[in-house]
């Protein structure tokens, strides 16, 4: 065979054509983890540095998992999971099945769903959810309290 047949080969083409991926943006599966990751990361006031020296990876492979752009292979998610202290289950919370519409997650992200930006595109949003978090039980409660007050009030 030739050099130029070589090159035109259509059974070589065809192999090659196979295994080319196009990625076309994260897997909404990807980029969900990838939000719950940084959630679960900003509620513990830990920095994408000190998650990646506990998992042994570099900080910028965290931005990635937690912008979806690379996937989360089980062993570090499970490494997440331990440095984050979350069950398996959160990394899932309000994901829906392909045929099933999405349940709620807990923590529901928003109840208005006109709005354009997640909760935690906005650092105010993560500054009081991260206040609230560390503060005591009777706290949470009083504040759950004011805020079905002022909700009442408002409709």
């Amino acid at each position: 065979m030739t050099q130029s047949e070589q090159a035109v080969d259509p059974k070589r083409t065809e192999q090659k054509q196979r295994r080319t991926i196009i990625a076309k943006g994260a897997h909404p599966v990807d980029a969900h983890v990838g939000q719950r990751i940084y959630l679960a990361r900003q509620a513990k006031r830990m920095s994408q540095k000190v998650l990646a020296g506990r998992l042994g990876i570099t900080f910028q492979q965290i931005q990635k998992y937690e912008k979806g752009k690379n996937r989360v292979s089980a062993s570090v998610l499970y490494g997440i999971m331990c440095a984050l202290d979350m069950p398996a289950t959160y990394f899932f919370d309000g994901l829906a099945a392909p045929d099933r519409p999405a349940p709620e997650a807990s923590p529901p992200p928003t109840r208005n769903l006109k709005a354009k930006e997640p909760l935690v595109a906005v650092q105010e949003n993560v500054n009081l959810l991260q206040n609230y978090l560390t503060s005591s039980p009777a706290v949470r409660k009083a504040v759950r309290s004011l805020l079905s007050l002022v909700a009442k009030e408002e409709t």
